[in-house]
């Protein structure tokens, strides 16, 4: 098992890379199942770009899925029945049924609800307050710190009313999508979709909570997890120390996944030293072993791609090096 992250300018290659190896994998491993984890909006044209790339031109072990539809096909697979799930016009009838019984107690939302496109922000927070995993205990945390004559702490505890209310409407009856990849998250041990595959996570710019939950189950049972990351070659992708430094995001995405990988049961390595001086290192075409792997691919008129991986056997060693 192995976390790989494939590293690069925007433009250099990184998913034409990935994808070339996906591809020459697959040809040579028939039995194994490959799958190109990308955005909603990107899997059709991934499934293009795959079949274009692929030798033969057509994919018969590989997938190109969003996390969503990854979740139904795993379901349909060990054979969950889950609550149906609530889209987004479904929330927002249920907000707007629940903020109006609600009306006489609410303060800062009373007189706005009637206003076009604002039942809709308030999904949006309390979607956001899911997939962050901001629960009432913490809403209740952070409201302490503010004066109770503010106006935030109104608009807040309004805000509350009404995620408390949406909760207690759904429970037993419905989940929202943000709530799906938790149930994905419990049913990927029972996956034999999954079990030994190769996960590609391609176009992303960061993970929710939620979704590091569903990576960490992933890492556990695959054969590896290759991600795919926006950053200059000068940049190390594995300091991350505020949101405001040069491709936070990308630090903060790396840096994170290292660190679930970690905890998904990570050993001690034998040679820490050098494992990390080979992964840090500027890249090169060099292998450490059967561990570390740095390599380049240059394009005509493109920054060079590189790409650093770890088995997971490193990540304790590999992790304790660079927060020292």
């Amino acid at each position: 098992m192995s976390l790989q992250f494939i590293l690069g300018n925007s433009g250099s290659g990184k998913s034409h890379y990935l994808y070339q190896q996906i591809v020459n994998e697959s040809m040579e491993h028939p039995e194994k199942n490959y799958l190109v984890l990308v955005p909603e909006q990107f899997t059709m044209q991934t499934q293009r770009d795959l079949c274009a790339a692929h030798p033969r031109g057509g994919i018969m072990n590989i997938d190109a899925l969003s996390f969503m539809r990854l979740a139904y096909r795993v379901f349909e697979e060990v054979g969950r029945e889950e609550q149906p799930v609530l889209d987004d016009e479904g929330k927002n009838l249920v907000i707007r049924r629940i903020a109006g019984k609600l009306e006489d107690d609410l303060k800062v939302l009373k007189g706005n609800l009637k206003k076009q496109g604002y039942i809709s922000e308030v999904k949006s927070v309390i979607s956001e307050f899911v997939q962050y995993g901001v629960d009432f205990d913490k809403l209740d945390d952070f409201m302490e710190g503010l004066s109770q004559e503010s106006y935030l702490y109104y608009k807040l505890q309004d805000i509350r009313k009404v995620y408390e209310g949406f909760e207690e409407y759904l429970r037993d009856r419905y989940i929202t999508k943000e709530e799906m990849l938790d149930v994905l998250a419990r049913a990927v041990c029972d996956s034999e979709l999954l079990k030994g595959s190769v996960i590609a996570l391609d176009g992303f710019t960061g993970f929710t909570p939620v979704q590091i939950r569903l990576i960490s189950e992933l890492l556990k049972v695959s054969e590896k997890v290759i991600v795919t990351v926006e950053i200059d070659r000068r940049e190390d992708p594995f300091i991350y120390r505020h949101p405001y430094q040069l491709f936070a995001l990308s630090k903060q995405m790396v840096t994170s996944l290292v660190k679930t990988a970690q905890d998904a049961g990570a050993e001690d390595d034998n040679r820490p030293e050098a494992l990390l001086a080979a992964a840090c290192a500027a890249p090169a075409k060099v292998i450490v072993g059967n561990t570390v792997s740095v390599v380049e691919e240059k394009a005509p008129f493109q920054p060079p791609l590189f790409a650093h991986a770890w088995h997971f056997s490193l990540l304790s060693a590999v992790s304790a090096g660079i927060s020292g």
